[in-house]
């Protein structure tokens, strides 16, 4: 049968620390030994790791949508152990090394997300590191309470262990260590991870991680400091509202300002929650909707109604989240950078998980806010909504 709906768990088997003795690094060790996950939660880790850039949302739907039909069959849905089957080894190399790795990164993000990471975007994005060293890890990722990490992610279906244990230690040695102490996104890079995912097993596949270590132990006054978050968090919503809404937003809140007045989102109710999502157009197609109310009202309907198109999944940011990042890095204030987002809380994460529908899940949150829903599974209405980026709060 194969994975649609199955909590999985894939254990951390190897933990290697590596001692730095540079006055800015702290010792985070990996608290968990396992991460739990469901085929969304993946999906939409796989999203947002995929693409550099800003990219359409109709596109990386589409593109999650790819992912679930290539790992989907690969996957029991009986196992409560996380495993790729044989059946995937008749893929030919380009699509095994496509998979591999996308499998891979999605799988290193979620186990990120279960230290307490909260806020995450590509290194080159955020910027910064070491110049004098050319090789870079692939992710930035900070919390309010675990600082700001570098992150690289490895995966291997083929080859032996010990050959796989070397590609994992030379990301660390080679990637990550290289840029501890410098600063990135406005921050000291205190500490990083690589994170290799052994996938050759049929039966329960594994992590591996390296991770920084200082000689004294931790909980000195490194570990107590509260580093500025604010950019790694801007970089975060760039790219959650470039697939919950548009490229163009995406590039506006990196940049910080937007030469609209208005964005238009469409608003569902899911959870006890609003969501907010997208329908495709231009954002000149908003604001001449919202000019022509009753253009806007007579080409959305006047209530609630579903998507006008039909994708496979949809990506939505939680309102309340939505509108602090849209505040904070969309203003017209520049310095309300100081201020921070905080967190969706943990309960409605939880509760995506547990929800019963007509079927089991079609919905996942993640802890900044960002969801997937599969609208094949979820029955979702949406109606049409302003933000007036003057005023800092959606229109009525």
């Amino acid at each position: 049968m194969t994975w649609t709906s199955k909590l999985k768990h894939l254990a951390t088997t190897d933990v290697a620390g590596h001692v730095s003795t540079d006055p800015n690094v702290i010792e985070r060790a990996p608290a968990n030994t396992s991460v739990s996950f469901t085929p969304l939660e993946l999906y939409g880790a796989t999203a947002r790791c995929s693409h550099l850039s800003f990219v359409n949302p109709l596109i990386a739907t589409a593109e999650s949508d790819t992912v679930k039909k290539l790992v989907e069959p690969h996957v029991d849905n009986i196992s409560n152990d996380f495993a790729i089957l044989a059946s995937a080894n008749k893929f030919k190399d380009f699509v095994k090394s496509y998979f591999t790795g996308t499998v891979a990164t999605g799988l290193a993000n979620l186990a990120m997300i279960n230290e307490s990471y909260v806020w995450s975007d590509h290194f080159e994005n955020v910027g910064g590191g070491n110049a004098n060293h050319t090789r870079k890890p692939d992710f930035v990722f900070g919390g309010h309470s675990v600082g700001v990490a570098l992150m690289e992610s490895k995966g291997s279906r083929s080859g032996t262990l010990g050959g796989f244990d070397r590609d994992v230690l030379d990301g660390y040695t080679g990637q990550i260590e290289p840029h501890l102490g410098s600063t990135v996104g406005g921050a000291i890079a205190t500490h990083g991870y690589c994170i290799g995912a052994w996938l050759k097993s049929t039966t329960n596949a594994e992590l591996r991680v390296h991770y920084t270590k200082i000689p004294a132990p931790p909980g000195g006054a490194g570990d107590a400091a509260r580093p500025p978050l604010a950019t790694i968090q801007r970089h975060n919503f760039a790219t959650a509202f470039s697939l919950a809404h548009s490229p163009q937003l995406g590039a506006e809140l990196r940049l910080g300002e937007s030469r609209y007045s208005e964005i238009g989102f469409l608003r569902t109710h899911w959870l006890g929650r609003y969501w907010l999502t997208y329908i495709g157009l231009g954002m000149a197609d908003w604001r001449r909707y919202a000019e022509l109310d009753f253009e806007f009202r007579h080409y959305l309907g006047m209530g609630t109604r579903p998507l006008p198109w039909r994708g496979p999944f949809i990506f939505a940011v939680e309102e309340t989240v939505a509108a602090a990042a849209l505040r904070t890095f969309l203003g017209r204030d520049r310095s309300s950078d100081a201020e921070e987002v905080s967190p969706l809380e943990e309960g409605v994460r939880r509760a995506a998980r547990e929800y019963r529908g007509e079927e089991d899940g079609g919905g996942a949150v993640f802890a900044d806010g960002l969801a997937i829903f599969d609208q094949a599974r979820i029955k979702l209405e949406f109606e049409p909504v302003l933000w007036d980026i003057g005023k800092a709060r959606f229109l009525p």
